[in-house]
């Protein structure tokens, strides 16, 4: 089975604008205790298989959260705009992950009070093969 999480990580951290502001800060699902920031966070939220007149075929259409963090409204808004010049349109192979195709769906700004941690949240689909 394809890891899709793992494959957007992985574009994450090798695309030259977020790799800028994060280096390997690229987490799944949640951010480590006391974080260096800025980071993201990567989790799937969703990953349906596609079948056809009773037959399995290999395409996912794999929806995965990506939380852009930092330490500011400022500092978060910049690694959100890095995060989507990464992951929109992009195909290719990422971590051995054939991506057709990916574009975000929704996005959703967060101040999470409690860490004091200010986040873009974006639905990206991810349209791949196994």
């Amino acid at each position: 089975m394809a890891d899709f999480s793992n494959a957007v990580r992985t574009r994450l951290t090798e695309h030259e604008g977020t790799a800028a502001l994060i280096g390997a800060r690229a987490y799944y699902a949640a951010l480590p205790q006391n974080p260096d920031l800025p980071a993201c966070t990567v989790q799937q939220i969703s990953a349906p298989r596609l079948s056809a007149m009773g037959a399995d075929v290999d395409k996912v259409e794999s929806r995965q959260q990506v939380r852009a963090c930092a330490g500011t409204r400022a500092g978060m808004r910049t690694l959100a705009d890095q995060v989507r010049a990464a992951l929109q349109r992009y195909s290719g192979t990422s971590a051995e992950v054939v991506i057709h195709d990916c574009f975000c769906v929704n996005e959703n700004e967060v101040y999470e009070s409690d860490t004091k941690v200010w986040a873009m949240l974006y639905d990206f689909m991810v349209w791949g093969t196994e």
